[in-house]
């Protein structure tokens, strides 16, 4: 019998060329990983955790009397917290945001979350930089990196002080959400390209004094703010009369 050769060979050709089509695509490569975005706020946990480096300015939340936190007044401590956050990352991505906690476990209530709030760190800073604790909690923002090694040396220079006068968490939050919009609002801290300079331009203590000139008479007449950085000294009390 004959073989029809040119038929079996175009059958093979067809059979070839649909299982070529027919065969499963690779499965895309992954993408890849994204950079992680800067670190803007930092979470501390123990006492045995440093305050992190190489960073242009910091803020300290500082809870001096652990009476804040007892709960008549910690309602609303975990929504402070992520507004102080938020707060941070308004200044800029060259800023570190400092809360001293005890523990590294997440607590997602009030109550938890005060019981792990480091108020014996907190207060070794309060008395080495004499910040009364009846007049806090304090929101120290700073561009000296604070050594604790060096606490001594007092309240470093080019700083900004937030007495916060007892008010309780809530009106924490709202103050520093309101201090937040006005940063924004401003342009917050210029974050040119490159290596970043070691020391805040003067714009930055300028549109925090501003920000809180807009806002010192908002919440009550408790709180006050003091700096004196850069080009910058003021001492403003909230509710004062000219």
């Amino acid at each position: 019998m004959m073989t029809n050769k040119p038929l079996i060979l175009g059958l093979l050709s067809f059979l070839i060329a649909t299982s070529a089509q027919t065969k499963p695509a690779a499965p895309p490569k992954p993408a890849a990983p994204h950079e992680p975005p800067p670190q803007a706020a930092v979470q501390l946990v123990t006492t045995k955790q440093a305050i992190p480096k190489n960073f242009k300015t910091y803020s300290l939340f500082l809870v001096c009397n652990p009476r804040w936190l007892d709960p008549a007044k910690n309602a609303g401590l975990l929504q402070l917290y992520r507004q102080f956050e938020t707060f941070g990352r308004a200044i800029g991505d060259d800023h570190a945001a400092v809360w001293f906690w005890t523990s590294n476990s997440y607590e997602h209530n009030d109550a938890a979350l005060a019981q792990i709030v480091d108020v014996e760190r907190s207060v070794r800073f309060c008395q080495a930089w004499k910040l009364t604790p009846s007049e806090g909690p304090h929101l120290v923002i700073t561009s000296t990196y604070p050594d604790e090694s060096h606490l001594s040396n007092g309240l470093p220079k080019d700083s900004a002080v937030y007495k916060l006068g007892d008010m309780v968490p809530p009106d924490i939050s709202a103050l520093l959400a309101k201090l937040t919009d006005q940063l924004i609002a401003s342009g917050k801290v210029d974050n040119p390209a490159g290596t970043p300079s070691p020391i805040p331009p003067a714009k930055f203590w300028i549109q925090l004094l501003a920000a809180t000139q807009q806002t010192i008479n908002s919440f009550g007449c408790a709180w006050s703010f003091k700096i004196n950085a850069g080009p910058v000294s003021a001492d403003l009390k909230s509710c004062k009369t000219s």
